[in-house]
């Protein structure tokens, strides 16, 4: 009998010591934006070097995201997202922990046309292209198609435009339907333009290329990984690693002055 209690122990203290080593082996879960994934991977690299902190991404459309955790509670240790909508349903839901904050990037906005399209020189233009498509990220899931409405809104262009209009589910999304030629003219952000093969920038549009847009950065508040997803989110926020700061530039990304 007494070896059947010890053996019982001797299990139960097995499973005990294997959760405890898995918890601590657990990754720093971030949700991002789609828009600066390939930033966030080259910049992981560079971070684990010194670190031995594990970090995954789940990417998509910001407000999307936003509305997993809200909603469904997604199990995010952290965020990093662009404008204020989708940090507002996180606030709203009280999922955020407001000691921990960092404003991150700024971005810009840009019209492109597939090289093989027609050239334009005003945005008015895509009014005559009735057989073109356009393509914005939805503006339900995505705030580049929030700020793609708002353009298209104040010229008093979307309405007419509907039935051009394809909506892509995040701003990665629109790129690629871009460089495949599944539709001919997007508004995507600049730094995805500067990873395209296959797109023209219409800088002299300016109703969108003077558009600019922040990213930001918070820290879940039921998270048990808050520090090491802190030790993260503030290397992103202040590294000086020389690394980073080209990674960032030559992206046409810059850093929010504060």
């Amino acid at each position: 009998m007494k070896a059947v209690y010890i053996t019982i122990f001797i299990i139960i203290s097995i499973t005990f010591i294997s959760c405890e080593k898995d918890n601590n082996n657990q990754k720093v879960v971030i949700y991002a934006a789609s828009s600066i994934s390939d930033l966030l991977i080259d910049a992981y690299e560079i971070f684990k070097q010194k670190n031995d902190i594990e970090v995954s991404f789940n990417f998509g459309g910001s407000i999307s995201l936003a509305n997993q955790i809200s909603k469904f509670d997604s199990p995010a240790d952290g965020v990093i997202f662009i404008g204020g909508k989708p940090i507002r349903i996180l606030e709203d839901s009280d999922q955020i922990d407001e000691e921990y904050r960092y404003d991150f990037l700024t971005n810009t906005l840009a019209f492109v046309g597939h090289k093989n399209s027609n050239r334009i020189d005003d945005l008015k233009e895509l009014l005559l292209q009735s057989k073109q498509r356009i393509i914005i990220a939805d503006p339900a899931l995505a705030p580049l198609g929030v700020y793609s409405e708002e353009i298209l809104s104040s010229n008093n262009m979307y309405n007419q435009l509907e039935k051009n209009l394809i909506l892509a589910s995040d701003a990665k999304s629109v790129l690629r339907s871009l460089e495949n030629h599944n539709a001919d003219y997007g508004i995507i952000y600049y730094s995805d333009f500067l990873l395209s093969k296959n797109l023209v920038h219409y800088e002299q549009i300016e109703e969108v290329s003077m558009y600019s847009v922040d990213y930001y950065m918070h820290i879940m508040k039921n998270t048990d990984k808050k520090n090491q997803a802190n030790v993260f989110l503030k290397f992103l926020a202040e590294s000086g690693d020389a690394r980073f700061i080209e990674q960032i530039t030559s992206r046409g990304l810059s850093r929010i002055k504060k």
